[in-house]
């Protein structure tokens, strides 16, 4: 990790100088937009730069987020906004939205932004302007568009502090399943091995400890974005290069968003509103019928597999584990169509035993058989007939736009079939699963599975990852595996459960291990009550990006509390529980490490509050406050 240097500190007098002489230089006399949030706290300007372009900036209050930065989109090789258009509000309005995400069972309320259309020629342009930060997209025309770059830029202040996720090899821009490593905005163009582009989203942290995060939202029918960095610019960037790609405007008339967040600190950055408010709702004809979106734990023997992995009978244990664990799924994963011989037979005994049990059946399937329209709609009807709840695809290993529209394809088939989705060997979310509530988890994330791949995750990488790949939505990191994690201690992997969040929360553990080995007994009562959605989360004080993540959760009545530490030395915090007004109302459990097992305490909750908790090194613990009167 790199040392951040001095930031520069522009005073709003200065920025608005040095925008005057920027104009000034390329001889442009047009007037500036300025878009304001709904407090007035963010200030977006639009201007004109002559012949080099548009241009806008991001401001808040007297200090500038976003330097001027180009807009632009090339189609076929030429400029969507024309450079002797002159700029044109042509509308602005306030909107309020409360919505529903109906996979994680919780509402919305009350975001509000200010939508701005803005004309250059024959060209629009819309911004999103929230008090915590803004989105900006294009408008395509009517017909069919050959888009071959785009020209958005963020520039930032060089000397931010940068988090990235790394990986040294052609992998990393394929699956996202990089180590999130920290950096400065100024190094991200030479920093990496493979080069100057970077996967979203990219998050910095500012001199006044706020941070932004530059990302994409609804990514549909386009290419994903990627950062392409050039000293303190980053600007967007395409899997398919110079060739580009084709848009069909009929179907999505609009490019996905490009976001610039803004959090004043990390329980802002993780709350964030934006990517999910810049989603779509339900098509309400396609998710008409939307009971079988259950979130829910499950099993899964993949991980911890031995010379039993798929036998029936194994899995019939894990069912039965599965059931006195409370779990809701078993997931049968990689290899079961070429170990069974008749494998439909098998998967519909599976699938009935499950049911007895109240276990559910999810199966893994290759991407590269699911291409095929035909076979695609084949398989998935014989899963849905067979009572399969969901199916996890994997190696797509592309964010071009033709893997993007295969996602979403694929999405609307399984909703047909009332089937449940999981990407792996993917991009990261963009907020699509407000769209499609189908898709539960989505991988876009270096998970536990490379602990038996040779790179085994290092604590600062889990500690980094609330604040970076998480803030993006849901991820399927299989937590929870005690019995091969790596140089973190069994309370590190406990906390992960309520760290990272994800509807369909796969334990890399196997249960029946879990049940056998007196080594987890102190745990098995908060891995049978352990929630998979969420009514709110905060951040708590001394979490600190790769250091230590600390975080409260409620789930009704109750608050689950969770930390882990990233550092190779012991981490000492103060817990201030002061937002729970009456703690004598609750009771709370304790768990520790202990010598390379668990410690299992109850103890009165007032003893927690504002007292020194000190966490091994890449060690954790675990907090559930239990109502007593509920």
């Amino acid at each position: 990790m790199r040392q951040m240097g001095k930031k520069i500190r522009i005073t709003f007098g200065l920025v608005l100088c040095l925008t005057s002489c920027f104009m000034h230089s390329v001889r442009c006399a047009e007037k500036v937009l300025v878009l304001k949030s709904p407090s007035s706290s963010l200030t977006v300007r639009v201007f004109k730069g002559g012949d080099k372009g548009f241009f806008y900036t991001l401001s808040l209050k007297n200090r500038t987020l976003i330097h001027a930065s180009h807009l632009g989109l090339s189609i076929a090789g030429r400029p969507f906004l024309n450079p002797a258009a002159k700029l044109k509000l042509i509308s602005s309005n306030s909107i309020a939205e409360s919505f529903s995400l109906l996979r994680h069972n919780y509402k919305v309320k009350n975001v509000s932004y200010k939508s701005y259309r803005i004309g250059i020629g024959k060209s629009l342009i819309e911004f999103a302007v929230f008090d915590q930060g803004c989105a900006i997209r294009y408008h395509l025309p009517a017909k069919q568009v050959h888009i071959t770059a785009e020209q958005t830029s963020f520039v930032l202040d060089g000397s931010a502090g940068a988090w990235f996720f790394e990986r040294t090899n052609n992998w990393k821009l394929k699956s996202y399943a990089g180590l999130w490593t920290e950096t400065r905005i100024d190094s991200l163009d030479k920093i990496s091995p493979t080069g100057p582009v970077q996967g979203k989203p990219v998050v910095a942290q500012l001199a006044d400890k706020s941070y932004l995060f530059i990302a994409e939202a609804a990514l549909q029918g386009y290419s994903g974005m990627r950062l392409k960095a050039n000293k303190n610019s980053l600007t967007v960037d395409f899997t398919e290069g110079d060739k580009g790609f084709y848009v069909q405007p009929n179907q999505f008339p609009f490019t996905p968003w490009r976001i610039i967040g803004w959090a004043a600190n990390l329980n802002e950055l993780v709350n964030q509103p934006l990517v999910e408010t810049l989603n779509a709702n339900p098509d309400s004809a396609l998710f008409k019928n939307t009971d079988y979106i259950m979130p829910g734990k499950s099993a899964w023997s993949w991980i911890t597999k031995d010379g039993n992995y798929l036998d029936p009978v194994t899995e019939k244990s894990i069912i039965d584990a599965a059931a006195r664990l409370n779990y809701t799924y078993t997931l049968i994963d990689d290899g079961w169509e070429e170990k069974w011989k008749q494998k439909w037979e098998v998967l519909k005994d599976l699938v009935e035993y499950g049911r007895k049990k109240k276990i559910k059946v999810w199966v893994w399937k290759d991407s590269k058989f699911l291409r095929d329209v035909v076979y695609r709609d084949a398989f998935l009807d014989t899963l849905g007939r067979l009572g399969v709840a969901g199916i996890k695809i994997d190696f797509m290993n592309s964010e071009a736009k033709e893997l993007i529209d295969f996602e979403t394809s694929f999405l609307k088939a399984a909703a047909k079939k009332k089937l449940m989705v999981n990407f792996h060997g993917c991009q990261t979310s963009t907020g699509e699963y407000r769209t499609y509530p189908n898709e539960m988890t989505r991988e876009g994330i270096r998970g536990m599975e490379l602990n038996i791949m040779n790179e085994p995750i290092p604590a600062w990488h889990n500690a980094a990852l609330p604040f970076t790949r998480f803030i993006m939505g849901p991820a399927d990191y299989t937590p929870g595996l005690f019995s091969k994690r790596g140089a973190t201690t069994l309370t590190h992997q406990l906390a992960l459960l309520y760290l990272f969040d994800s509807p369909f929360q796969c334990i890399a553990e196997n249960p029946v291990t879990l049940l056998k080995d007196t080594l987890y007994r102190p745990i098995l009562p908060l891995i049978r009550d352990l929630p998979t959605t969420w009514d709110s989360t905060l951040v708590l004080n001394g979490s600190r990006i790769g250091h230590c993540a600390i975080a409260a959760k409620k789930k009704g009545n109750d608050w689950y509390l969770a930390a882990i530490n990233g550092l190779a030395a012991e981490n000492s915090i103060t817990l201030d529980l002061s937002f729970i007004k009456d703690l004598s109302a609750y009771t709370a459990i304790v768990i520790c490490d202990a010598k390379g097992a668990f410690s299992a305490s109850s103890v009165i909750p007032a003893m927690l509050d504002e007292k020194n908790i000190s966490i091994p090194p890449a060690g954790g613990f675990v907090v559930h406050l239990k109502r007593k009167d509920k």
